[in-house]
């Protein structure tokens, strides 16, 4: 064994010994080497520091370049270093004096392919990659599936994600356990829809050699994730998802998927917070904030329901037309639940002017149309509607609630019927056709009706109403008074609840619960007619009771 003074194993050790004990020297201790004119030790400390102090290498990189110039390995780290801190303009210029030194180096293409990529200059950064990629050579520490996969990203297009997918596979018969290479691979497979392989190549990059580049394994979870939502598996989506934020909690594009699937999952208070993660990290993100107002207004919170949409529409516009319209819809349902109509109609009808082949701002548009009874607008605009999406249940729905306000029920009847064919589950659809048919002389349909509008959802007031109105045709009583109580249950504030609960009472000649009935009815509302004549005939018919009465 040689001795550690005298060979040469024993004097690179010595350096490196020195060396790491000036790195951990503060400050001060290092200030009477900076004259020091040896390119060797400026050299060594620039490519020691590189990879565990990157901030405290540029300054030993920049001394080694002062006495060094002409070496292109050198600028070519510095270029690194400085794209590894975002400095890009600074990263491109050094880079390209590596390139004017040695112009056969794929690294430092591929380097500058990532600076001009992230300032926006798509072109100039594809030629680089391309370049990088044609010329092959002294790739150093960069691979050349990072200058692909930065191309196909920019480019994003099918066939070349296609392309991307057959070079990674040439890439992984060198290595097959290669994790950044079968990241890489799985994103690409997601980008052309096929998320079955896209997930079995991620999970084989988190099962790979560790080797992730300039990336980490967040990667892998996040297009996991995205691949499992795409295929409508929401909840192995929502744990990729969980798994990438663990790892790396400053992915905007991430909490954002995060937010859509949970939405998609119908929990919105836990999709509120990913959104609003999202826009911490990302004010200007149009796409956040759209989903951020979506479910603002799924927890009826509409005033900032509007203010979200209203900011998307003036953010980074880096969505699609469809979204655009999306934003106007929303906003227009707000507007409605607050009772702003005119201005939700201004709303819907923007959204149709952005997309008008869109089914659901149609219908959108029809719903304000009927609040503001103009029934024969809201008729077309429905129409246009089912034109476009003839599945739509809530559409059929719609329209029977139109026809029903044109008076004409044998038309409602069949709408609604529509509606339930394709969705049999909407409590509020068959309490609705249950009104219909008690309309049209059927109490026992209304009855039924009813009956599958309480199965469906038993805390739904407007069910159980309509169950006690057609237990009234059928003079079942005594029924009929349960319901209503079922139905004040629900909806403590339905005036025309209490007063037909009132009426009940009087057939049941429970006086004094009836007038207590109809009393309530015209607090909650002074115009209920059918309370204010019920309590009137009871009035009076007490009157003559009184005077029939013996005098003492």
């Amino acid at each position: 064994m040689e001795n550690w003074k005298t060979g040469k194993s024993g004097r690179l050790q010595a350096t490196l010994v020195l060396l790491l004990s000036l790195c951990a020297y503060p400050v001060w201790g290092r200030d009477r080497l900076e004259n020091l004119k040896d390119p060797n030790y400026w050299t060594q400390l620039c490519l020691l520091l590189a990879k565990s102090k990157p901030v405290e290498a540029l300054p030993a990189c920049e001394r080694a370049i002062e006495l060094r110039p002409g070496d292109p390995k050198l600028w070519a780290q510095y270029g690194a270093l400085q794209l590894g801190q975002k400095q890009y303009p600074e990263a491109i210029a050094s880079l390209d004096q590596a390139i004017k030194r040695q112009p056969k180096n794929s690294q430092v293409l591929a380097d500058q392919c990532l600076a001009w990529a992230q300032l926006g200059e798509a072109e100039t950064a594809i030629a680089a990659c391309e370049k990088a990629l044609k010329l092959n050579v002294n790739w150093g520490g960069r691979s050349p599936v990072v200058a692909q996969h930065r191309r196909s990203l920019i480019i994003n297009q099918p066939e070349v994600y296609q392309e991307s997918i057959k070079f990674y596979d040439q890439s992984l018969k060198q290595e097959p356990k290669d994790s950044l290479t079968l990241v890489y691979r799985c994103e690409a497979l997601a980008k052309v829809g096929e998320f079955r392989a896209a997930i079995d190549s991620c999970e084989q990059a988190l099962n790979g050699n560790g080797n992730w580049g300039g990336e980490t394994p967040a990667l892998a979870w996040s297009n996991r994730g995205f691949a499992y939502r795409s295929l409508n598996e929401l909840e192995p989506a929502v744990q990729s998802l969980d798994q990438a934020l663990q790892l790396n909690p400053t992915q905007a594009p991430t909490w954002f998927q995060q937010g859509t699937t949970l939405r998609q999952l119908k929990r919105p208070n836990e999709a509120l917070i990913a959104y609003t993660r999202a826009i911490e990290l990302q004010p200007n993100s149009s796409q956040a904030l759209l989903g951020q107002c979506i479910v603002l207004n799924q927890l009826q919170q509409f005033d900032s329901a509007i203010a979200a949409c209203k900011k998307a529409i003036a953010a980074d516009g880096d969505w699609t037309p469809a979204d655009i319209a999306q934003a106007w819809n929303q906003q227009s349902l707000a507007l409605t639940k607050l009772g702003k109509l005119e201005e939700a109609l201004a709303a819907a009808d923007r959204g149709v002017g952005m997309r008008p082949d869109w089914a659901e701002i149609w219908n959108t548009r029809a719903v304000v149309l009927w609040y503001l009874k103009r029934p024969d607008e809201a008729l077309a605009s429905v129409q246009q509607a089912l034109k476009l999406n003839p599945g739509d249940a809530q559409t059929w729905a719609n329209q029977g609630r139109i026809w029903r306000s044109l008076d004409q029920p044998d038309k409602a009847l069949t709408a609604y019927a529509e509606a339930l064919k394709r969705n049999p589950q909407d409590a509020v659809v068959w309490a609705n056709q249950s009104a219909v048919q008690w309309l049209l002389g059927d109490p026992n349909a209304a009855l039924e009706s009813a009956n599958r509008a309480i199965a469906a959802n038993p805390k739904l007031g407007l069910a159980w109403q309509n169950h006690a109105i057609a237990l009234v045709a059928l003079k079942q009583y005594a029924e009929a008074q349960k319901s209503y109580e079922q139905a004040i249950l629900w909806d403590k504030t339905n005036a025309d609840s209490w007063a037909g609960l009132g009426v009940v009472l009087l057939q049941l000649r429970q006086y004094d619960k009836a007038q207590q009935s109809l009393q309530s009815a015209i607090s909650l509302n002074p115009n209920q007619a059918i309370a204010q004549q019920a309590l009137k005939s009871l009035t009076d018919w007490q009157k003559q009771q009184s005077q029939k009465s013996p005098k003492p």
